[in-house]
């Protein structure tokens, strides 16, 4: 159960990340935002790390720590571009993606077992986020090219993790990803920097520590269960995108969003073990 609630965990961090750079989007430039998310991140990271020192004995494995950093800062940099040139509806929908991605990644990369619970979950999850967004296709198709690819590089920082999970903490993880991902936002962020306000500045710290404790909960989940066991949790965070949208900035629930939340938050609960029993003579078996 605790991978689940960490991955549930995850979910709700990264969706109020989501929410606040919707907010901010019309008054903060976004490569000030993703400076913030990182930096924030990193010193969070440090100051709660047992260990102060550079983490030296990580670079054993400095591939797999660099690719793990290059595919979170590209994931990144790609979904906060894709908000600027379309409906930030979209973006966040095609972000679900990830899971499967993820999924189809940890099978091949990481040798994980692709089971029919699994299978039902992801199918059935993404047939829940397309009942509640619909894709309007609205906007610039090099801006859903970047949610795209934003949403597979995801999935590789999701394989990441939890390839390094079997040797590193999760702090060390972060620590290390943040000193590839600091320096280069900060160069982009250089360009047009216009200082923010006192307010400004409250909410782009909210940005980094909701940032740092959705890869804490990521980590923490990937190394207790199997990637393709966990990742389909990640659906529950449209459920969480539909209530605190509708409650922070106005947006209204339809009722093909009841109905898709209901789809996402039934297939994220419903025990493995149940789904395994589903065949297809039972299902359609006559009396």
């Amino acid at each position: 159960m605790k991978p689940y609630l960490y991955m549930i965990g995850y979910g709700l961090s990264q969706t109020i990340v989501w929410i606040l750079v919707s907010y901010l989007s019309q008054s903060v430039a976004v490569t000030v935002m993703f400076l913030a998310r990182n930096l924030v991140g990193f010193l969070l990271t440090f100051l709660f790390s047992a260990n102060k020192a550079l983490p030296l004995a990580s670079f054993k494995r400095w591939k797999a720590h660099f690719f793990r950093a290059s595919a979170t800062l590209l994931g990144g940099l790609s979904i906060f571009y894709s908000v600027t040139k379309i409906p930030v509806a979209d973006s966040v929908a095609i972000t679900f993606l990830a899971p499967i991605f993820g999924t189809v990644l940890s099978i091949f990369y990481l040798g994980e077992k692709l089971t029919k619970a699994t299978l039902f979950k992801l199918v059935v999850g993404f047939i829940g986020v397309f009942i509640i967004t619909g894709f309007s296709a609205e906007g610039d198709a090099i801006g859903y090219a970047a949610a795209l690819f934003g949403a597979f590089m995801t999935a590789v920082a999701y394989v990441s993790v939890k390839s390094l999970s079997d040797t590193e903490s999760p702090q060390t993880i972060l620590y290390v990803s943040y000193l590839v991902m600091v320096p280069i936002s900060a160069l982009l962020a250089i360009d047009g920097w216009v200082t923010p306000t006192n307010t400004q500045l409250l909410w782009l710290l909210a940005i980094g520590t909701a940032f740092y404790l959705a890869q804490i909960f990521m980590a923490k989940a990937f190394s207790l269960a199997p990637a393709a066991k966990v990742l389909p949790v990640d659906y529950s965070r449209i459920i969480f995108s539909s209530v605190l949208g509708f409650v922070f900035l106005n947006q209204s629930m339809t009722l093909s969003t009841y109905i898709g939340a209901a789809v996402i938050l039934l297939t994220a609960t419903l025990r493995e073990k149940d789904i395994e029993k589903l065949s297809y003579r039972r299902i359609f078996k006559r009396p």
